[in-house]
């Protein structure tokens, strides 16, 4: 017995599989949507804009010097120190012994010297003879070089006033000529001496300054500018001199350092912030503030600045938060 099969043709073969296809494949699987990543909320540094007084000052070193002072010092030779007579602070005379030196044999010589001028001078009111004579002229010069060596050893006060430096040292250590030994000075008679590199127009006569030394403040006025010491030819054509008003500090602080300073413009009840918080773009002058959630710039105009502060006259109230980064 035969077994009969079933022939389909290739054709109705072809679109059956068409048809059912989705029966011999996998389903695709549906592609999901990209994450959404939310960015990071950005936190910035501000500084609240807020009002306050501000000045625009100029400023400058100086010391305190006294108008009237002088230097002691030896003058004749390198010489070993005997003895300081003064100590800082002390008021002396003008003609007082400051110091001296050792002197050795030399004042015994002298005296012998002078009795062998009045000896030669003897001689010759005796004779008159010419060799007498070059006699007493050769013992008169000895004794000028003895009595200037003997003078040399000698520092004496050249004005009165207050001692207000003396050098430290001990008997017997040597000591050149034209070195500083001793200061003295005129304790009621103090100024400040500064050099101004700046703007010569910066200061006039009779501006009214603040000194600060040490920390306290002084009243001054100003009496001698870089002007005046350019038409009076002056060594330092930069020099600044003020005058103490009413109260100075003490002799002690001859020299200390003291610093000037001259109030140029002052803006009170003024919105003021920190200078590097002003940004500018060519003409443009802006802050970034932080409004609404946003950072914001915004265009400003400034008034008086200084060193570390600026004033905001226009686009700028107290009380915004201006971003600092």
């Amino acid at each position: 017995m035969k077994t009969a099969r079933l022939r389909i043709p290739a054709a109705v073969l072809a679109i059956i599989m068409s048809l059912s296809g989705c029966y011999f494949f996998p389903e695709e699987e549906k592609l999901l949507d990209p994450p959404v990543i939310a960015p990071d909320e950005v936190a910035y540094s501000t500084f609240t804009a807020r009002r306050k007084t501000i000045e625009s000052t100029i400023n400058v070193t100086g010391y305190v010097k006294s108008k009237k002072e002088a230097e002691c010092y030896f003058t004749a030779y390198t010489g070993q120190i005997k003895n300081v007579y003064v100590r800082a602070g002390e008021f002396v005379n003008e003609g007082d012994l400051i110091a001296e030196m050792n002197v050795g044999e030399l004042e015994y010589l002298l005296e012998i010297q002078k009795l062998e001028v009045e000896a030669a001078q003897l001689r010759y009111s005796s004779s008159g003879s010419q060799a007498d004579k070059l006699d007493l002229e050769i013992a008169q010069s000895t004794l000028e070089m003895y009595q200037a060596r003997y003078d040399g050893a000698k520092v004496f006060a050249p004005m009165s006033g207050q001692v207000s430096y003396v050098y430290k040292i001990d008997p017997g250590t040597e000591f050149d000529p034209y070195k500083v030994i001793a200061r003295i000075v005129d304790p009621e008679d103090l100024y400040v001496a500064a050099s101004y590199d700046g703007d010569a127009k910066d200061f006039e006569v009779g501006d009214k300054v603040t000194v600060t030394v040490e920390s306290d403040e002084y009243g001054c006025t100003v009496y001698y500018t870089p002007h005046e010491a350019a038409a009076d030819g002056a060594d330092d054509k930069k020099a600044l001199y003020a005058d103490f008003d009413s109260s100075a500090p003490s002799f002690a602080y001859l020299g200390a350092i003291a610093n000037i300073k001259k109030v140029k413009s002052v803006s009170e009840n003024a919105v003021v912030i920190p200078k590097n918080l002003v940004k500018t773009d060519g003409d443009r002058t802006y802050v970034q503030v932080f409004e609404d959630g946003q950072k914001k710039e915004k265009d400003v105009v400034l008034g008086i600045t200084n060193a570390t502060e600026a004033e905001i006259t226009e686009g700028l109230d107290a009380g915004e938060a201006v971003i600092i980064r």
